[in-house]
């Protein structure tokens, strides 16, 4: 957990680069204040006029999924159990991770992009969320300690290139009687792909999620994973 000097000092440093904001955020009961980029949509022209911006650094992590509201819902709706411990995978801002935690739940947020992580950190901090870990965890080279109960995930399933390297990476973190809970937005190939390498080991189940947004509902695809 940030002192608050430490707070302090990172809020300082991120906004040397971004405009920042305290967004109000809720799911089911669970209120949250949520560090974002203030008009996320004017940063991101900004930089990608100014070429600063390309597909490899683009912040996919700045934003706030449809797949993250659905998982943060099923996270919510879960009652904490003494000893159950929560991996988020890919957390970016750490929105679900985040709200499971203020359901009461051990979470450990990972991410790889430093910035990432300090969001995720600094909104942990706002909400007193005094027990969550915020960790960074690179998947090709992992060396976060521990296993976990659940491992969670939304949207992460959009680059082929790291099917593999996540697998591997539930392998190792997930204990033998866990779960895998992953949710993902309906477009392209990619889930497809990806649970036909994990039908391998593991036991695959899902349904269709439906979200409900002012510009219409979405569907977005809940999967479950147990090991074989």
């Amino acid at each position: 957990m940030l002192t608050n000097d430490a707070a302090q000092r990172l809020v300082e440093d991120l906004s040397q680069r971004y405009q920042l904001e305290w967004a109000d955020s809720q799911v089911g009961p669970i209120r949250l204040k949520l560090l974002q980029i203030a008009d996320l949509e004017a940063y991101l022209v900004q930089n990608i006029e100014a070429h600063n911006l390309s597909l490899e650094n683009f912040p996919y992590w700045a934003m706030v999924w449809d797949g993250a509201l659905v998982l943060a819902d099923f996270l919510v709706r879960q009652a904490p159990q003494p000893g159950r411990t929560i991996l988020e995978l890919g957390a970016g801002l750490g929105f679900a991770g985040l709200a499971a935690a203020a359901r009461g739940h051990r979470v450990t947020i990972t991410d790889t992009v430093p910035d990432a992580l300090s969001f995720a950190r600094l909104s942990a901090w706002q909400n007193n969320l005094d027990e969550v870990q915020v960790e960074y965890l690179d998947w090709q080279d992992p060396h976060l300690p521990g296993q976990f109960s659940w491992l969670v995930g939304s949207d992460i399933l959009y680059e082929p290139d790291s099917f593999a390297p996540l697998l591997q990476v539930f392998k190792r973190y997930l204990q033998p009687e866990g779960k895998i809970y992953l949710t993902q937005g309906i477009r392209g190939q990619g889930p497809q792909a990806f649970f036909e390498l994990a039908k391998v080991s593991y036991q695959v189940r899902f349904q269709e999620k439906k979200l409900r947004q002012p510009e219409g509902d979405k569907k977005i695809l809940f999967f479950e994973l147990t090991p074989k």
